[in-house]
Parts: structure tokens; C-alpha cells; sequence
């Protein structure tokens, strides 16, 4: 299915691009609604630790139910994250690729050889592979592939989206403190670039991730401030709403 359908976006790129575009907005939904169940757990769990109205035996219990609600919720979260980030790359690709490119629905397999690809003086090439792996999961591998990219072809149209994979490539391994150090070079190379939102967003949710709701608080509200009309905004009042 996600090979046809990016076969069908070769045809007609702009209509799979708004429709996909539209079911990421609904994503942003989504995740940021489990977003707030996951808030109202950590506070019903806070609220019974300073109430000391129960037992230490209730107390425990009540205790590892709201934990093991939570536990369930966070994977939903993470699952979520998940469909996004391969929508996303779907996305990337009908924006990108031509109709006879590779497509993430048929990068499942292993490369011939598994080593960054130089690239040579090919930028697509490199740029080519180093997606193959990001789709694949094949993270570091993607990573050292995008930054060599980087290093040979630093000014092409999506150079900006290398470094937002970089980024995305430290995030999905949980490395939340490396993902905002590469999302923020989004952000500092490419202020233009339509990455931006997005590593905008990832760096709030990644601050979320490491606990330090201050700075992802501040991270949501300049989002909020330059790009009010992205789905990013949406999801950035989402979860500022939440907290309130």
C-alpha cells in the first residue's frame, strides 16, 4: 500500500501532499489529546502523594494502577511519534523524489553494504541512501550518511531537511539532548527553511521528554509566535493548554 501510494504521488505529487499533510495535522491531534492524559495521570499521581489521605498499603496500590496507566498512555504516545515521523517521510519523499526514486514503503531491506555512503559528487544519490536508512530505522547509519551529505552539499534545497533527520535520527533512539543540539542547527542554518516548525516542535517535545517543562514551555510559545498559522502552532497550544 505505501508503495502504491507514493507510485500514485509520482502522478499527482500536490494532491498527496495536501492529503497527507492533512492526516499529520490529525496526528498533531491526536498526540497531543494522549498528550494530555498522559498530564492528568502525572497529576492525579502527585495529587495522591501530598494528599496523605490513604494508607501506605492503599497508597502503593493506587499507586502502580495510575503507573502501570501511564506506562500504557507513554507507549501510546511514543507510537503516535512513531506514525508521524514515517508520515513525515512520506511527505519528504513526494516533495523530493522523482517517480522512479526509491520510496520509504520499499526501503524495508538492507542496503548492499552497510556504511555511510560517500555520494561522490552525486548529491541525490547521497541524499537518496541516507533516506533509505532513516525509513528503515537504520538510524546511525542514516545520521552519518545526512552528515556527510551535509558536509559535501550544505546549500541544496533540502539541506535543511538533512539536518532535521539528523535531528529526528537522535529523537527516535530516545537521545533527546543530542536531538535538540541538531534540531536547533535547523533552526540556525536554515531560518528559511520549511523545516523549521517542525524542529521547533520536536525541540519543545523533546525538553518535555527530559522533564524541563520551562524550556519547552518557552520553546512552544516562540513556535506559537513565528509560525501561528502552522499545525505545529496547534499542537504547541495543545500542549501549553494542557499544562495549564
Amino acid at each position: 500500500m505505501a508503495a502504491a501510494a507514493i507510485t500514485a504521488a509520482g502522478c499527482a505529487p500536490g494532491g498527496y501532499y495536501r492529503s497527507s499533510q492533512s492526516t499529520l495535522d490529525s496526528l498533531l491531534v491526536i498526540q497531543n489529546q494522549t498528550a494530555k492524559r498522559v498530564d492528568t495521570v502525572e497529576k492525579k499521581i502527585e495529587a495522591s502523594r501530598e494528599g496523605g489521605q490513604v494508607t501506605r498499603a492503599g497508597a502503593d496500590t493506587r499507586f502502580r494502577e495510575i503507573s502501570q496507566r501511564l506506562d500504557v498512555i507513554d507507549g501510546k504516545l511514543d507510537a503516535l511519534n512513531a506514525r508521524m515521523t514515517q508520515l513525515v517521510q512520506k511527505v519528504d519523499a513526494v516533495r523530493y523524489k522523482s517517480g522512479t526514486a526509491t520510496s520509504p514503503g520499499d526501503a524495508g531491506g538492507t542496503r548492499d553494504s552497510l556504511a555511510p555512503v560517500s555520494g561522490g559528487n552525486d548529491p541525490e544519490a547521497l541524499y537518496q541512501a541516507a533516506y533509505t536508512d532513516i525509513a528503515a530505522g537504520r538510524y546511525q547509519l542514516a545520521r552519518e550518511s545526512f552528515q556527510t551529505y551535509l558536509k559535501q552539499f550544505p546549500d541544496t534545497e533540502v539541506a535543511d531537511n538533512a539536518q532535521y533527520w539528523i535531528g529526528e535520527s537522535y529523537y527516535a533512539t530516545g537521545d533527546f539532548k543530542s536531538a535538540i543540539a541538531e534540531f536547533n542547527k535547523v533552526i540556525e542554518a536554515y531560518p528559511k527553511g520549511d523545516k523549521v516548525p517542525a524542529a521547533m516542535l520536536k525541540i519543545g517535545l523533546s525538553h518535555s521528554r527530559l522533564k524541563n517543562p520551562t524550556e519547552a514551555n518557552k520553546t512552544y510559545r516562540a513556535l506559537i509566535q513565528r509560525y501561528p498559522k502552522s499545525p505545529e502552532a496547534g499542537a504547541a497550544r495543545e500542549r501549553l493548554a494542557a499544562k495549564g
